[in-house]
């Protein structure tokens, strides 16, 4: 903004001095009124290069306009305007320094008033609308340094929340590593050795006393039959089923798009989800991914809740949100995929708007078997 001032500074001295040389004045008059706006000109532009403060450069000019006006002078006031705007622009409103100005005015001169209050009044109108332009660029300098700030904190905690997720995986990975070697150990380990001594009785005995023989061989093979069937118990207790796997995907869904966009998520799970076969999981999953990424977008949602009801038969998925809604849904790729995906296995999907965006998901339990 000082800028564009000191530009306008700038045409209205070389108005000003055309002025003078056409209006005709002595010689000494002309040299005199010049050096004072030459003067006016240079305090201008050391407001970018001296360490003193602006305002009282500002004060130094208004002060040299309203003394060379006093001593009988003219050809400066078209400067008053602006210099009056510099000094109180922070502090009083358009309409206020309009009549300050024409204050000053109506003191200094009593010659072409009406044309001077004008030129006031157009001048003011111009500088206060520039201060409000460039209020504005500044707010939204802000806006967007806070956006940005906000971004990148909201980057951190997702990359945050992934390493966490990861971490968590491997130890969680780990745990069940070291419970399975240690379920092998203790239930395998002694069966095992036992069972090489049972053999080894079996080999030294063979053809000497076959009776002995046989009976340690049926041991053997006992214990070997009874270890697989422990092998298979532990295997059995330790790999989470489909459902497991499923709801902790989409409560993991859920976590990171809470943290990436500051939209709340809840998960509500009703009824008996082991009747869910895994591919019905991965088709919930690659919907609510879709869901979400479109309500991100358009919705201006503060809140989603993702419900599963599973009744005798049927099962509905229900994902809402508490945004703006339509007037008239327009399918695009996303919510065509979200069909596709719900058809192929036989259900159906329900689109509606109450008090925000409602998917409906509904599938025959019996049709998945």
């Amino acid at each position: 903004m000082r800028k564009s001032i000191s530009m306008l500074i700038v045409i209205m001295s070389l108005f000003g001095v055309l002025n003078l040389i056409i209006l005709g004045y002595q010689d000494v008059d002309i040299i005199i009124r010049i050096t004072c706006i030459i003067g006016i000109l240079i305090l201008e532009f050391l407001n970018g290069f001296l360490k003193i403060s602006e305002k009282y450069i500002n004060l130094l000019q208004l002060i040299g306009i309203l003394s060379f006006e006093s001593l009988g002078f003219s050809g400066t006031s078209f400067f008053l305007p602006i210099i009056v705007f510099k000094v109180v622009k922070n502090r009083v409103r358009l309409l206020a320094c309009i009549v300050i100005n024409i204050g000053i005015m109506s003191y200094l001169s009593r010659e072409n008033l009406f044309y001077m209050y004008m030129y006031i009044m157009i001048v003011n109108l111009y500088l206060y609308e520039l201060k409000k332009k460039y209020e504005n660029e500044l707010e939204m300098k802000e806006f967007n340094r806070g956006q940005r700030y906000e971004s990148h904190l909201m980057e951190n905690k997702v990359r945050n929340l992934e390493r966490y997720i990861e971490q968590n995986n491997i130890v969680i990975s780990l745990k069940e590593r070291n419970f399975m070697a240690q379920k092998l150990h203790d239930h395998l380990g002694h069966r095992i050795t036992s069972t090489l001594m049972q053999l080894e009785v079996t080999k030294e005995t063979l053809g000497k006393d076959n009776d002995i023989a046989n009976k340690y061989l049926l041991t053997a093979m006992e214990n070997l039959r009874e270890g697989m069937d422990e092998i298979r118990h532990i295997l059995r207790n330790v790999k989470p089923r489909d459902r497991v796997i499923g709801v902790e995907k989409i409560k993991e869904q859920l976590l990171k798009f809470e943290y990436s966009t500051g939209i709340k998520t809840s998960l509500k799970v009703e009824g008996d989800i082991n009747k869910f076969i895994l591919k019905l999981w991965m088709v919930l999953e690659e919907n609510i991914n879709e869901a979400l990424t479109n309500a991100s977008k358009y919705s201006m949602a503060s809140g989603i809740t993702i419900s599963i009801f599973v009744y005798n038969k049927i099962a509905r998925i229900e994902f809402r949100d508490d945004g703006n809604g339509y007037k008239r849904l327009n399918k695009g790729l996303g919510l065509r995929g979200i069909e596709e995906r719900v058809q192929g296995l036989g259900g159906r999907v329900e689109y509606y708007s109450d008090n925000g965006f409602v998917i409906n998901m509904i599938f025959n339990l019996e049709e998945l078997k």
